[in-house]
């Protein structure tokens, strides 16, 4: 994110996503499936359950190589992308979602070896 200029809050865990989330609104918000305490599943719940007045583009990153991740609220999530991604990828990603559409970036996205990545920028969800 820093390579794309935006500002960005990190966490360690699901729990401080969510006392994150309790003290400020997020344009985007990417979750990790797997996190100790709360796992991501726990903070889409707390994003469904307590929906700021400015929804944000909820992405999700997972490791899981089965269909797991298939059972995150599509009411919520944007997305899923699989690891692993490119980093830079993410970034234009996260930058697309976070500014609206770009057609330089959308472009560079829709090249990326990523299907998870091409499949985002077209503007496909889930």
């Amino acid at each position: 994110m820093k390579r794309e200029h935006l500002p960005v809050d990190a966490v360690a865990d699901g729990a401080e996503a969510i006392e994150k989330l309790r003290e400020h609104d997020y344009a985007v918000v990417l979750v990790d499936l797997m996190m100790p305490r709360i796992d991501g599943f726990g903070v889409i719940d707390y994003i469904a359950k307590n929906m700021p007045a400015l929804k944000p583009v909820v992405l999700v990153v997972t490791a899981y190589a089965d269909q797991r991740f298939k059972e995150v609220n599509p009411n919520v999530v944007a997305g899923v992308l699989r690891k692993p991604f490119e980093v830079a990828d993410l970034g234009a990603l996260v930058r697309l979602c976070a500014t609206g559409y770009n057609e330089e970036i959308a472009n560079r996205l829709t090249l990326s070896n990523d299907p998870d990545m091409r499949r985002l920028a077209s503007g496909e969800i889930m």
